[in-house]
């Protein structure tokens, strides 16, 4: 009944702008049809759909009137940019769906995203001179468009209705805190923050509790990832069933002391908890800001209990289902979000790996069977992930949701209430030990690279046999699929193993990683203020040689910072500007790059250091690059102070 609506959904933003006639005629044919049938019900969603579609995606976006070097003040307050240096404005220019996403980086080179600022137009703009009086200035030096057919960026954008992103550069720092919107949920987060901030392992505990990571530095979201606990550190439909679980309980408590009268005119159970934990449900996502994956997870458990209210006999399929279309009507966007895919993907085998028996060791096994899932939906999102992550997982999922999460919700209401921290005091040091466990897995067991995985080949037949072992299950023939999907996974470590360099280092996504036999022993963007860790000598054997990377964010790489580390040689992450190129060849330190997605391989034999660079062809000497030059320079620099 639903897939017709969900069609229509899902079509207005898959079909492309030239095939849209083709999805008109659908419209119309499906309407006939429904007409004919004698089906009000369908008609009705379906019509339904398309007005939602009417209202969402038929509205003419106006073009964003900044260009690189254009001059604007922002306004984080009302989240207005008042333009200084870009043409005039006026109000049909810009339209009330002309929202922007502002990213600018701080001094300490944390990346900074605000989304849903508004344009103000020439009609409405204020006195500039007085402006930047109490506002701040700033000069665009980016600009990316949204596109539904474009980057996985310009999707992001398209997909949060953002018109473009501006990335900025401001004249003052800009405070950490200032763009936080100053509402309830701003001065809760402020108070909790002021309170617990002090504590070594509440970034880990907000992120758990509110989704909010902006404490992390990004060694913590790399240890996060690799072990495959990111759905555990944003909000999703795991926190939202942990608020579901805790509502119930209360709701059971609730129920034992209700008056006889109220349960005897015909109140039930479902009643009572649909009555206690809907409101927890929605109180908990505007806590969390309205995370996708929390709204999605509450409007599923909220249909379940409707469901049940109304003695609804339904299927979990069908209410799942449902609860998919529901989404999609208030937000037809989240068709192209990957998040959306996995989280009903995730429920939906969990449906038909539970309705056998719920007996505690078929739980333990729907455990394996999630995180065995999560590992193979993520091929392609993520560069590699831990080998133990499955018992990672194991251990760290129950002990969320039946100690972690709790006591710190318990933590955060006594610092609300009573503004003491006693119970996270003891919380902290039981965290203190589970920080460490996590980050001795992260970096001391190998990883699997998921970028062996070239073909699709892989992917699907590990899909099919998930998919196998969820139809089969409770039955032991079930477990054969389980045993393909961790072969085909486990196996690429060593088939698809092609290097023994003793050190590797890589760019990914911008950033510079030296790893050892598959674990990570340095990223440029871990050490913060401390250059001194960028340090390479160590990790090469070599004393006093002046071997560095080059700092994440490039402003730090100063003649001052060169002179006092005592740099000779420094690995740069991308080409650099022509005036950085003279500033280190008047200090007479040479470089080398290593671009994005390129790597420099590292040999130790016999007493020489060998190096390879994968842009470089090693068997043809003739035209070389002017790279392929730098690394043989490089090469005879470190063997001629081995010797």
């Amino acid at each position: 009944m639903l897939l017709s609506s969900l069609s229509i959904l899902m079509g207005a933003i898959l079909v492309p702008s030239d095939y849209l006639w083709v999805y008109s005629t659908h419209i119309i044919l499906v309407c006939l049809y429904l007409i004919w049938s004698k089906r009000p019900i369908v008609l009705f969603l379906t019509l339904l759909s398309f007005v939602s579609i009417l209202l969402h995606e038929f509205i003419t976006a106006s073009n964003v009137p900044f260009v690189v070097g254009d001059a604007l003040i922002v306004d984080f307050e009302s989240k207005k940019l008042i333009p200084i240096s870009a043409g005039e404005l006026s109000q049909e220019t810009l339209s009330d769906s002309t929202f922007v996403r502002l990213v600018y980086f701080q001094e300490d080179g944390v990346r900074r995203t605000v989304d849903g600022f508004s344009i103000a137009s020439s009609s409405s703009r204020l006195n500039a001179e007085a402006l930047l009086q109490s506002h701040y200035r700033a000069v665009v030096t980016g600009v990316l468009l949204s596109n539904k057919a474009g980057s996985w960026w310009e999707k992001n954008l398209y997909i949060k209705r953002q018109s473009a992103q501006l990335t900025v550069r401001f004249s003052t720092e800009v405070p950490r805190g200032l763009a936080l919107p100053y509402s309830l949920r701003g001065r809760l987060l402020e108070k909790l923050d002021h309170a617990l901030g002090s504590f070594s392992q509440w970034r880990f505990s907000k992120a758990l509790l509110l989704g909010q990571d902006d404490l992390w530095s990004e060694r913590d979201t790399w240890i996060v990832r690799t072990l495959g606990l990111a759905h555990l550190f944003v909000v999703s439909g795991l926190h939202a069933g942990f608020m579901f679980a805790i509502g119930r309980w209360v709701s059971g408590m609730v129920w034992r002391f209700l008056p006889d009268q109220i349960l005897l005119s015909g109140v039930t159970r479902w009643h009572c908890d649909a009555v206690v934990v809907m409101p927890l449900l929605i109180a908990y996502a505007y806590l969390t800001n309205w995370g996708e994956p929390v709204v999605r997870a509450s409007i599923m458990l909220s249909v379940y209990l409707l469901s049940r209210v109304l003695a609804l006999k339904l299927s979990p399929f069908g209410i799942l289902t449902f609860a998919l279309w529901l989404v999609l009507l208030f937000e037809p966007r989240t068709v192209l979000s990957p998040g959306l895919w996995l989280s009903f993907s995730m429920v939906y085998l969990l449906i038909g790996y539970c309705q056998a028996s719920a007996k505690w060791s078929r739980v333990f096994m729907v455990q394996v069977m999630l995180s065995t899932a999560s590992m193979v939906l993520i091929l392609g999102w993520q560069d590699a992930i831990s080998s133990v992550s499955i018992f990672i997982n194991l251990l760290l999922i129950p002990f969320a949701a039946f100690l972690w999460f709790p006591w710190a919700l318990v933590s955060c209401a006594e610092v609300l209430v009573f503004g003491s921290t006693y119970s996270y005091e003891f919380l902290d040091r039981l965290l203190h030990l589970v920080v460490q466990f996590m980050e001795r897995a992260a970096f001391e067991l190998p990883l699997l690279q998921f970028e062996h995985f070239h073909s699709g080949v892989a992917r699907s037949l590990m899909l099919i046999l998930v998919v196998y072992w969820v139809y089969q299950s409770p039955l032991k023939r079930g477990v054969g699929g389980a045993m393909g999907v961790w072969c085909v996974l486990f196996s690429s470590s060593i088939i698809f193993h092609t290097t023994n360099a003793d050190l590797i280092l890589l760019n990914k996504n911008n950033k510079l990683v030296l790893i050892e036999a598959g674990q990570v022993l340095l990223m440029n963007s871990w050490v913060g203020e401390d250059v001194e860790r960028l340090k390479l000598d160590t990790y090469l054997s070599i004393k006093q040689g002046g071997y560095f990377l080059a700092p994440n964010n490039l402003s730090e790489l100063t003649s001052k910072m060169l002179i006092v580390h005592d740099v000779n040689w420094v690995v740069l992450k991308d080409e650099v500007a022509e005036n950085t190129r003279r500033m280190l060849a008047a200090l007479g330190i040479n470089w080398v790059v290593v671009s994005d997605d390129e790597n420099l391989e590292i040999y130790f034999r016999n007493n020489l250091i060998l190096l390879r660079h994968s842009s470089c062809i090693y068997s043809f000497s003739l035209m070389k690059s002017d790279t392929c030059k730098r690394v043989e320079k490089f090469e005879s620099v470190l063997n001629y102070l081995q010797t």
